[in-house]
Order: structure tokens, then C-alpha cells, then sequence
């Protein structure tokens, strides 16, 4: 909407020079003797003069006169003291005194005494004298705190000065916002001050004061309750009327922004029965407030409201335009609406029943003797308003690309037509149009949304007119029309990233690079801002940076790109041997870069250029590589870690010569320049890269050939998982973790309760300064810098988990953690770190009890048997089954225990404890590990054998052995194993009033036994139960 020029515009402050200084002049010429006092004065007849004596003039106020501002005259004054002839002056004082509090002061006075041609005050160049109304350097000030304050606003003041009244106008100045999801921001009104030049921005519900002489360019901010439709100035009352969503009209001084009384709605009732919600209005030559609604147009003549236009229709109005004396009047899918002023009567209305292009007219706009009307979806409309006839409509089935009109401007010759994404430009002048300006040309990204002009008209204003062209995400590109080039800058009013869906980042030289969606976008941390997006136009599965180029790893390909955002190459199946363009992982040192497509085919990239783009085939499915040297590491599922010779383009053995040969999961993670990678049963395994020597293995005490303590850090050497965060390495366990710096480890800390005390640690996600780790009691969360110093904060099945042996966990930087079970994956937000559901799996699979004997590991494999590792020389032994050692139903394992070392002279073996208890759906069997035979065996029918179920959590604890049946009963059962007597059972489900209930976990931490039991009832399983305590040395509960 727009207003009416004006040659009417308000009184210029003007400073006005006056002199209320009052001047004491003391004076005494006495000898050492007293004398008599004489004066010296002016009388009536004559003047008499002592021979000698003192005069105290008292204060006398001097008031200046004659200034003209127009003129540059300065005010003036005189006052003269007459002495006797030849009289000689001594001791002479002289003081001035002002008073700003009581009206009393002057604009930079100079005081002279000119008989004797001496200066007795000069302030010129420093304010006010009396008063300061202005800073000794810039006026108004603008600055900085850094870092909470800032001292560059001073004022010069008469040493001995006594401020009475201090009063501080400031303004509320505020940088673009940065918003870390996309922005949009939709522009209604602006407006520009008649004489600094400040533009009035509406957005939303908040009006911005633009300053473009001032960083920040926002100098000020005012915030309605409810959403700005119209800006209008008031030149003639020296306002900004503001028109509202919900509250109607507001006033604002152009001097100061105070607020004043703004527009009154109608008091009558609305003529469609709704509240009277005006979208448009503006002043009109004939001094009349018209403003429309979805009934029509009302007329405020400065008393009441009248409403001249009525209409049935509920079109709400989308622009105003007030051109020879004649109203027009824009209303969705309705087309305009006429109102003649001077006879104030409706003339025809236009639509597209008879001349109009277009229902739905967004925007009008005079052109020289030509009304322009712009349409969202049908180009432009022009009627020659001083001959009264229609011109050629501009659609892209002539002059325009699109039939999408977003905005027009107009400066001076030159018409601009922001068209799709396409800026037109037409010389009214010739008639001719002139250019065509793609946006993206201009640094923005999509479709142009606004095109706003910003005229010259003082301080605060641009030095030339110059128009805005925004595509809704808070950056403008600054045009200004006959300037070459065109573009003269970029205005910033905020920024974010072009979706919330960001897929992965890095950053390089200070510069943020976040994949989200088709978008590369990019992060300034030094300017704290978002830099214009690139269009990609495929989804990205990493990014990564060499410190000179970004690679991205996406489904179209390799694609390398320059750090200022320059997509520079792209290697995929059109110009390389790859057979396929989904590349999953990408590095580079460089000088070359690997891109692997995880089915079996990797493209190698001579960045020098000297040899040529090659793709070399492998067998097995990669999932991640590592480059170092000339060596490229793969990880792969099943197959070890895979090795390729750079510098002679051959394939190195695998490193999978550790016995471990097919394993199913050997965990790799690179930290510096050293290669780790777990192999099952053995350790950690690390190999320096810089040198290509490996390094001692990390392993546990009990396999420690040698090595000395600094490396024997490992809770157990069947490992699960490593992860690597870029400075540590988290390593996973079948009984415990540790986080290790390179040089020493830390362990996991475990809470004293069963639901954060994990045992064993399948996988690891760090994101946002937590470690999230998958375990056999669901998913857990430490701080990354407090694993060996805090207890977890763990998630089970109690709290919405599908199950609460956890094997993978993964974060995807959006706040998001997924814990993946053999029943499903439950979703868990960071913060707050909740279940919020789950995706179900199939049905559950059985656990694998460990027990680690000497240097043999023992797995329970249900269904099979007890699985044999020998640690020391990397091999599987045979597996004891139903065929060699078990007894039938004990290879359906539910538990394995060591005991705890038969008793010499006991009969039953010799005096070390390399004895195993395995429990199945037959009992117990105690076997020699040493020689693979059974010792004992409690059959379930003996009664040595307590329960309904199968035994699970087997414990030994001295000459104990502790056991449980989960869901059969409540109960923790208790075996003599020394003497081969049964115990009383302990009735865990009774001391926690959970009778009937089932048992959920146990063990043993400092003496006490842990039993965790809830509801046997699954509709009250939440909440319920709880963990009883079982203190073994004074045999009662606590």
C-alpha cells in the first residue's frame, strides 16, 4: 500500500541560540591600610569618582539577541563597566554561572573582552553551556559491549559541574537473527521515514527500524501484540499509523516513536456480522482515512467512520492505490473495485468477467501514465489510466519467464519485475525491456518473495535510492538502478539453514558445512551467520574435509567442493568405471581421494592429476574406510579390515590373520594416526599408521604376555564395540567399558541400583558432549567427560524400551537416539532423554552367557552348546554339545558360572577353581575344564535343585551358588556347591510385595545381593516392583 506525496512536511528541529548567563565581576584595588569604599556607576547628574576602592557588581544576567537561523546570525550582547580615567585594576575575579535545571544556559558561547582584546570564554564546539544534549563524538552513538560494556558515549562538561537531571534515549539495536531451523519471514509493510530516511520494516507481528548507516542495520525494534498488515506515514501529523490483526490501529511519532492516539475503530457493527478487521488502508488526497475489509471500504473524515462500498462477497483485501482522484481497491479471487474521491461514488469494478487478466491481484503500482497489476499465477496486467484503455498483459507467452508476479518497483526510468526466479527490468523511457537477472545470480536461493525500494532521502537512508530483493529467508540482495553492477551488496536481517533435517557436517576455515536435504548449507562461526545455501539436488551420506576441499559422499557420486562453497568436481558412473553413482563414504589426505560405494567398488581420485580417475573391486561389503598414507582401510561386516596399496594399486593381505577369520563383527575406529580394531575373545588391536609398526594390543590383565599394566585396562577381552569421538577411543566389553585418551584409560562407572549398572557394552554413540551406549539393561547415557565420575542414566523396558539387551545404538544429530533390539528400535529423544516409541522387530533371540576361564573363553550358545575361545593362541576349540560333554537339554544354555575351586582332599578335584557350572533346561554340570569332563550333576529332579524354570544369573559367591528362574517364580535360589546341600530359598518377590511377581536381573556389589523384581502382571509391570537387598555376611535383608 502507499500514500500521496506531500509538499507538507513537519517543522525541523532548529537550534536556538539564547543567553541566560549571568556574570559576577570582583574586583578590589585596597592598599595594605583600610579605606573608605567607592563605587563606580553611572548617575543621574553626574559621576563622582573616590580615590580608591573596591566594586562587587553582583550577578547580572546578560540575555543575547539576533540570531537567525536562516541566515547564520549569531546572537549578541554587550555590557560595559566604566571606570575612572587612569584607574589601575587589581585582583580582579570573574565567574560565570549557568543553570540548565531552571532554563538557564547558552549554545557555544564566546565571552570577549574587547578593549583589551582578551578571550574570557570560548566554547564553541562543545554543546551547550547549561545543558548537553548531544554526545562529544557521533550524536546519536552507536556501540559495542565488550564484553558487557561499553564506554565510547561521553559528554564535555564544565569541570565544576553539578548534574542535576541525566536522561538516556536509547534505542534497541539488535544483530540478524540466526535461527538453526529455516527462517521465513514474511514481509507486509515498509515504509520510509520523510526526512532521515529509516525504513519501517513489518514482519509478522514486529516492526524493525532500519538504520543503513548503522551496524547493527536494525537500530530498533517494536513489538506488537498481534500480526502488522499496513505501514502508513503521516506526514501532516508526523505519524507512523500501524494497522493490526486483532487490535486495530496504532500511532507512532516520527520524532521520538512515542505512541500517540491512533485510528478508532468503528463503533457500529460490521456489515458482514464480523469484528471489524481492516487488512488495508492508507490516506488519500482528499484528507480522508479509507480503509478496506472483507465487507467493503470504510472512510474516516478525521470525526467518524462512514462506509461508502458495501459488498456481500467475503474476498479480504490485498491492496490499496490511490492514482488521479481514483481509489482502487484489490479483494481475493473478486478483482478490484473502484471509488471515485472527487464525486465520491463507486465507479465499475474490474475482473475477470470483463477486462482484467486475473482475480487475485497481489499488488498495484503506477508507472508513469501506467497502472500495473500483478497477479500470482497470470503475469501482469497494464491500463493506461490517463487515455482510459487496457495495454497488453506481459505473461510468458511474450515478455515475461513466469507467470508468477512477486513484486514491482519503480526508479526512475526503470521498471523491475521480480518474476519467478527471474528479476525482469524495463526502460519506461524506450519502452524496451532491458535485462533479465536470474536470482541465484544475486547470491539468493529459490524465488524472489520481496522487492522493497529504499529512497534517499537522509542520514539513515542509503547514499542512492537502491531497491531490496529478499526471497523470504532473511537475506536481501542490494540493488542500486544505473549503477554497474547492479548489485552493490547483500543486507541481512537473519538467517538458518534451508530444512531442519540435517544429514551430517563438518567444518573448515571457520565454516560449517551442514548437509539438509538437496542443500548444502554453510555456517560463518566468525560472523555467526548462514551464508547463502548451494543446491545440490541429492541426498548426501557424509561429509567430510581434507583442510582445503569439502568431499561429499552422496547417492549422485563423489563430489569435491571449494571451502567458499563452489561445487568444483563430480566423480560418479558417467565418468568413472563405477557401476553404480550411491557413494556412502568418502576420504582424502589431499593429494587423493577414496569414495566406496558399500557393494563392493571403490573410485580412487589422483587429485594432482597425474594419474588417472581409477574404481577398483573388492568382495566385501565396506561400511567405512580410513585413509592414511597410501593405504586405504576399509571396515567391512564380515570380512576384517580390507587394505589397498595407493602407491602400487594393489590389494594388501586383510588383517584378519589373528585366528578370528570370519568374524561376525570386528569393530575398527581411527584416532590420530593409530588404527584400532577389536578382535573377539583377544583385545584391542592397534597399528601406528604413521610408521605401519603395530603397537602393543590393550587386553586384559589375565592376557597380558609381558605387555606391563598401562595397556591391561580392558574389563574383558571379548569386545563389542570401539567408537572413536576424534580424541578418544570407547571401547565395549562383555563386562564393562573404558574410555582410553591414547596414553591411559578410564572405566565406566556404574550406578549401585541394577537399572545403571550395565555389564555389557555392545555399541557406542557420541553426540552433543554425551556418550550413549547400547547394553545388555537398555540404552545408557554418561557425560563424555564424566564416564569414570558419574553414574549412567539408563533406559529399559520399564521405560519404553522393546526389549533390554541393546546391541546398537545411534544418535542422528537432530536430538534423536535410536537403540536397536532383537525386538525392535526404540526412539529416544536427547533432551528430554525419554522413550517416545519404538519400531517393532521380530521375535526375541536368546542370550550368550560368558565366562572366561584362564585363557579360555566359554560362550553359552542356547540351542548348541557351551562355544570355546582359546585367547592365546586365537583359536576356537571344539564345542561342547549334547554329543561330547553335555547332558541332553543342557545345550539349551540359560547360564554359566566358574565355581568357586574345589577344596583339596575334598575328593572332588584338585585345589584350583578351572571348574565350570553350566545351567540348562536339565540342571546344572559342573565340569573340569582342564580335561572336558563332568565332576557333578544336579538334574532338576534332584532335590538339590530348586524351582520350576531353567536357571538363570548363576552367582557364586564363596561356597554359593545363587541362582533364579525369572519368570517363574520370585524367588532367588541357594546351592551348598561345597558341600552339595540345598539352601532355603530367599523370597525376594515378598520383601517387595511383589508376590507372583518375575525376577528381572541380579548380582552382587559389595556384599549384597541385588534382586530386581516387578509385577508378574504385564499391565502393571510399569512402575512396579523394585530391588531387594540381600546382605550375604549377616544373612538378611535389607
Amino acid at each position: 500500500m502507499s500514500e500521496p506525496k506531500s509538499n507538507n512536511t513537519p517543522l525541523r528541529d532548529v537550534h536556538r541560540a539564547f543567553l541566560l548567563v549571568v556574570l559576577m565581576v570582583l574586583s578590589s584595588a585596597a592598599p595594605l591600610l583600610a579605606t573608605p569604599v567607592a563605587s563606580a556607576h553611572e548617575s543621574a547628574g553626574e559621576i563622582v569618582w573616590s580615590p580608591e576602592g573596591s566594586n562587587d557588581t553582583g550577578w547580572v544576567q546578560l540575555d543575547a539577541t539576533g540570531a537567525d537561523p536562516n541566515t547564520g546570525a549569531q546572537a549578541t550582547t554587550s555590557w560595559t563597566l566604566e571606570f575612572a580615567p587612569g584607574a589601575e585594576l587589581s585582583n580582579v575575579s570573574f565567574q560565570i554561572r549557568v543553570n540548565g535545571s531552571d532554563g538557564l544556559m547558552i549554545e557555544e558561547p564566546m565571552m570577549v573582552a574587547s578593549d583589551v582584546g582578551l578571550n574570557l570564554l570560548d566554547w564553541r564546539g562543545l554543546g551547550m553551556l547549561g545543558s548537553q544534549d548531544s554526545f562529544a563524538g557521533a550524536n546519536p552513538y552507536s556501540g559495542r559491549m565488550s564484553p558487557n560494556s561499553d564506554s565510547g558515549a561521553t559528554w564535555t562538561l564544565p569541570s565544576d559541574a553539578v548534574i542535576t537531571e541525566l536522561i538516556i534515549q536509547a534505542l534497541a539495536p539488535v544483530d540478524p537473527v540466526v535461527a538453526l531451523e529455516p527462517l521465513e519471514l514474511d514481509i507486509t509493510s515498509a515504509v520510509s521515514h520523510p526526512l532521515d530516511g529509516r525504513m519501517y520494516l513489518a514482519i509478522e507481528d514486529t516492526i524493525y527500524t532500519l538504520d543503513y548507516s548503522n551496524d547493527p542495520i536494525i537500530i530498533d525494534v517494536l513489538e506488537m501484540n498481534s500480526a502488522v498488515h499496513e505501514l502508513v506515514i503521516d506526514t501532516t501529523n508526523n505519524l507512523l499509523h500501524v494497522l493490526t490483526e486483532d487490535d486495530g490501529f496504532f500511532a507512532y511519532s516520527l520524532t521520538d516513536t512515542s505512541e500517540q492516539n491512533g485510528l478508532p475503530l468503528p463503533t457500529s457493527a460490521s456489515p458482514t456480522g464480523n469484528d471489524w478487521n481492516f487488512k488495508q488502508f492508507m490516506l488519500a488526497t482528499n484528507g480522508f482515512v479509507y480503509a478496506a475489509h472483507d465487507g467493503g471500504i470504510a472512510q474516516w473524515d478525521g470525526t467518524s467512520w462512514t462506509f461508502p462500498m458495501s459488498k456481500t462477497t467475503d474476498g479480504e483485501p490485498l491492496d490499496m492505490l490511490e492514482v488521479n482522484g481514483v481509489l482502487y481497491v484489490s479483494f481475493d479471487d473478486e478483482g478490484v473495485v473502484r471509488w471515485d474521491l472527487n464525486s465520491a461514488s463507486a465507479l465499475s469494478s474490474w475482473s475477470t468477467a470483463n477486462s482484467l487478466h486475473s482475480d487475485e491481484i497481489t499488488e498495484m503500482m503506477m508507472s508513469g501514465n501506467q497502472l500495473l497489476f500483478a497477479s500470482p499465477s497470470n503475469g501482469l496486467a497494464r491500463y493506461d489510466w490517463s487515455s482510459g484503455f487496457w495495454l497488453s498483459t506481459w505473461n510468458d507467452g511474450n515478455w515475461l519467464s513466469s507467470n508468477s508476479i512477486s513484486g514491482m518497483a519503480r526508479s526512475g526510468s526503470d521498471l523491475f519485475i521480480l518474476n519467478g526466479n527471474e528479476l525482469r527490468v524495463y526502460d519506461a523511457s524506450i519502452g524496451v525491456f532491458t535485462g533479465s537477472i536470474p536470482i541465484s545470480s544475486l547470491g539468493l536461493s529459490g524465488e524472489g518473495e520481496d522487492l522493497i525500494v529504499w529512497p534517499a532521502l537522509g542520514a539513515r537512508s542509503p547514499t542512492n535510492e537502491m531497491l531490496l530483493l529478499g526471497n523470504g529467508f532473511g537475506s536481501f540482495a542490494e540493488l542500486t538502478p544505473g549503477n554497474t553492477p547492479l548489485q552493490t551488496g547483500t543486507l541481512l536481517i537473519g538467517s538458518g539453514p534451508t530444512s531442519s533435517g540435517m544429514q551430517d557436517a563438518t567444518e573448515l576455515n571457520g565454516v560449517v558445512f551442514v548437509a539438509a536435504d538437496d542443500y548444502m548449507n554453510r555456517f560463518d562461526t566468525q560472523a555467526s551467520r548462514w551464508l547463502q545455501p548451494i543446491f545440490l539436488g541429492t541426498t548426501v551420506n557424509q561429509l567430510m574435509n581434507d583442510g582445503s576441499h569439502v568431499f561429499i559422499a552422496s547417492e549422485s557420486g563423489l563430489h569435491q567442493m571449494h571451502n567458499n562453497g563452489t561445487l568444483l568436481q563430480t566423480w560418479d558412473s558417467s565418468n568413472t568405471d563405477l557401476e553404480q553413482n550411491n557413494i556412502i563414504r568418502a576420504a582424502s589426505d589431499g593429494n587423493t581421494a577414496i569414495g566406496i560405494t558399500g557393494q563392493g567398488q571403490m573410485v580412487r581420485v589422483d587429485l594432482t592429476g597425474v594419474n588417472p580417475v581409477e574404481a577398483p573391486q573388492y568382495d566385501s561389503a565396506a561400511v567405512d574406510l580410513a585413509l592414511f598414507g597410501n593405504t586405504v582401510y576399509l571396515a567391512t561386516n564380515n570380512d576384517g579390515v580390507l587394505r589397498y596399496d595407493l602407491s602400487n594399486d594393489s590389494w594388501l593381505t586383510p588383517w584378519i590373520s589373528t585366528g578370528v577369520n570370519n568374524a561376525d563383527n570386528v569393530p575398527v575406529a581411527v584416532t590420530g594416526d593409530i588404527l584400532y580394531f577389536g578382535i573377539p575373545g583377544y583385545g584391542v588391536a592397534r597399528k601406528d599408521l604413521a610408521t605401519g609398526e603395530l603397537m602393543t594390543p590393550l587386553t586384559t590383565s589375565g592376557n597380558n604376555p609381558g605387555q606391563g599394566s598401562s595397556t591391561s585396562i580392558l574389563p574383558s577381552s571379548n569386545i563389542y564395540a570401539l567408537e572413536a569421538d576424534g580424541s578418544d577411543l570407547y571401547i565395549g566389553t562383555s563386562n564393562g567399558a573404558v574410555k582410553w585418551d591414547g596414553s591411559s584409560s578410564s572405566s565406566f562407572q556404574t550406578g549401585g541400583n541394577w537399572n545403571t549398572r550395565p555389564q555389557q557394552y555392545f555399541d557406542f554413540a557420541v553426540s552433543g558432549g554425551t556418550v550413549y551406549v547400547a547394553t545388555n539393561i537398555g540404552v545408557c547415557a554418561w557425560a563424555s567427560n564424566q564416564v569414570s565420575s558419574s553414574n549412567p542414566d539408563c533406559l529399559n523396558v520399564y521405560d519404553g524400551m522393546p526389549n533390554w539387551a541393546t546391541y546398537s545404538v545411534e544418535a542422528d544429530g537432530y536430538g534423536y537416539i535410536f537403540g536397536g533390539t532383537n525386538s525392535g528400535v526404540g526412539i529416544i529423544t536427547a533432551s528430554p532423554y525419554e522413550v517416545i516409541g519404538e519400531w517393532e522387530a521380530g521375535e526375541q533371540t536368546q542370550n550368550a552367557p560368558v565366562e572366561v576361564i584362564d585363557d579360555i573363553a566359554y560362550i553359552g550358545l542356547n540351542g548348541i552348546g557351551v562355544a570355546r575361545y582359546e585367547i592365546s593362541t586365537n583359536s576356537w576349540l571344539t564345542t561342547w554339545t549334547e554329543d561330547n560333554v553335555l547332558d541332553n537339554g543342557n545345550q539349551f544354555v540359560t547360564g554359566l558360572v566358574a565355581d568357586y575351586g574345589r577344596l583339596a582332599g575334598s575328593g572332588l578335584g584338585p585345589a584350583n577353581p578351572e571348574q565350570l557350572w553350566i545351567g540348562g533346561e536339565d540342571g546344572f554340570q559342573l565340569i573340569d575344564v582342564v580335561n572336558g569332563v563332568e565332576i557333578y550333576d544336579i538334574e532338576k529332579s534332584s532335590n538339590l535343585f530348586a524351582g520350576n524354570g531353567n536357571p538363570y544369573d548363576m552367582i557364586v559367591d564363596g561356597n554359593v551358588m545363587y541362582y533364579n528362574d525369572r519368570t517363574s517364580s520370585d524367588n532367588v535360589f541357594r546351592i551348598d556347591i561345597a558341600n552339595f546341600t540345598s539352601l532355603s530359598s530367599l523370597d525376594a518377590g515378598a520383601e517387595l510385595n511383589e508376590n507372583g511377581g518375575d525376577v528381572n536381573g541380579m548380582n552382587i556389589v559389595d556384599g549384597k545381593l541385588m534382586v530386581s523384581v516387578s509385577s508378574g502382571q504385564w499391565w502393571n509391570t510399569d512402575g512396579s516392583g523394585g530391588i531387594a537387598q540381600w546382605n550375604i555376611s549377616s544373612s538378611s535383608w535389607e
